[in-house]
């Protein structure tokens, strides 16, 4: 059995062991691990179903807004059904927006930021960092 000066020893010796390592070049980038690579594709997947959700909430909402500005739109009938019709849309895509930018369980702060988001979003204006 050894002692605990020989097992503190045999681990100072493994913590003073240099390791070296080898970055492997790819078209003069370096190779990036299958997990990098994965965590990067589903980042930019994430990405692209925002773009889309946001793309198709911003069309609904135009949709809504002009069916909205209809001087007939709650004396006619088939105009007022299509004003619902539009209202729902609004509040599908909004909220398909809402899942993907807070999450499944959003904090008071991620409604905060996604308020400002929507603000942003539906004025045209672009989002800044005030960190």
């Amino acid at each position: 059995m050894k002692t605990e000066d020989e097992l503190d020893a045999e681990i100072a010796k493994l913590f003073d062991e240099g390791t070296t390592t080898k970055v492997e070049m790819v078209n003069g980038k370096p190779r990036i691990s299958d997990e990098a690579t994965l965590a990067q594709m589903e980042r930019e997947e994430e990405a692209r179903r925002l773009e889309e959700a946001c793309c198709l909430f911003l069309t609904r909402e135009r949709e809504f807004q002009k069916i909205a500005a209809h001087p007939d739109v709650v004396t006619n009938p088939r105009i007022n059904c299509l004003w619902w019709d539009r209202l729902e849309a609004v509040y599908v895509a909004e909220k398909a927006v809402q899942k993907l930018f807070t999450g499944p369980q959003p904090t008071m702060a991620d409604n905060r930021l996604y308020a400002k988001f929507r603000r942003l979003l539906l004025e045209g204006s672009k989002l800044k960092a005030n960190a």
